[in-house]
């Protein structure tokens, strides 16, 4: 029989782990063959996976494929190199580990700043895309300013602050307002301040503010006309205020609202009847009579029928 060895094509190496084929690499360190080529990505050392970080090269990756397919052959009678007869295959082969081993080296060093850039920019990108337009802003409510001059200065006040107005003045409020610091029909924004000029207060004289102060007086004791009242603050078996002085008192107590005559008819009528029985006659004549209260008809009428008449 004649030895036909020398025809028989070499055997590949199985797929399986292989020494490192480059000569840099640590001891222990393996490198997967799978059947047709090396396998970059897939190392390991003491069987623990590691980082492909060690370059390859040419003569060191035949040397490990001889070993190995020595190894894989068992014995077998010493053939051609299988990689002599794939000698363009294999530069490709080594190429292509260059830049696999390359680009890993990469990634490993400096290529996570460019994964992070990378997903910065597409952070960047998705914020852009999602970030809501500006809403526009919105235009002023314009109002148009009213005239307050004559008003006292809390009514004016009320009427320009219930438009969206702010106001400013300074003085007694119950005062009158003489002059107004925009013009009436001037638009303005909602919200703007306006400037009001009150009438200064007359000074009072001593004899005015004891006229106030005890006409106050009275009129928390009991009920009292207008006639009554000014006739108590005057009379010389009262207060003895001269009669200038007792008007002034009364007209101020008016225009201020600190007095209601109707109430203070009520008032009078109800304390009577307390004291003893009246017919709506009687009452009438008493509450209008000038030796009595001193209310006019209107009042002693209102009276009359706020108590039950």
């Amino acid at each position: 029989m004649s030895d036909n060895s020398s025809n028989t094509t070499p055997a590949t190496p199985a797929a399986g782990w292989f020494p490192h084929p480059s000569p840099d690499a640590a001891p222990g360190t393996e490198m997967y063959w799978d059947g047709a080529q090396w396998r970059t990505a897939m190392v390991r050392r003491d069987g623990v996976a590691v980082s492909p970080t060690a370059v390859m090269n040419a003569p060191a990756r035949e040397a490990a494929a001889q070993d190995a397919a020595d190894g894989a052959t068992a014995g077998a009678a010493v053939k051609r190199p299988w990689y002599a007869r794939k000698a363009i295959v294999i530069p490709a082969a080594v190429v292509g580990g260059f830049i696999m081993i390359a680009g890993i080296g990469g990634a490993m060093g400096g290529g996570d700043d460019e994964v992070a850039d990378a997903a910065s920019v597409v952070q960047t990108d998705e914020s852009l895309v999602s970030q809501p337009e500006p809403e526009a802003e919105p235009e002023p409510v314009m109002v148009m300013v009213p005239n307050v001059v004559g008003m006292d200065g809390a009514s004016a006040r009320a009427a320009l602050e219930a438009l969206g107005f702010d106001t400013t003045f300074d003085g007694d409020e119950t005062m009158p307002v003489i002059a107004q610091g925009v013009a009436e029909g001037t638009e303005m924004e909602e919200g703007s301040t306006i400037a009001l000029t009150l009438e200064e207060k007359p000074q009072l004289t001593l004899g005015q503010e004891n006229a106030i102060r005890s006409a106050q007086s009275y009129l928390s004791f009991t009920g009292f006309s207008r006639a009554g009242l000014f006739q108590q603050l005057t009379s010389e078996y009262g207060e003895g205020f001269e009669a200038a002085d007792a008007e002034f008192a009364l007209a101020h107590l008016e225009q201020n609202g600190l007095v209601d005559w109707n109430a203070e008819a009520v008032e009078s009528a109800e304390s009577y009847l307390e004291f003893t029985s009246f017919s709506r006659q009687g009452l009438f004549d008493q509450l209008t009579s000038e030796y009595g209260e001193g209310f006019t008809p209107d009042q002693a009428n209102h009276a009359l029928a706020a108590v039950g008449y």
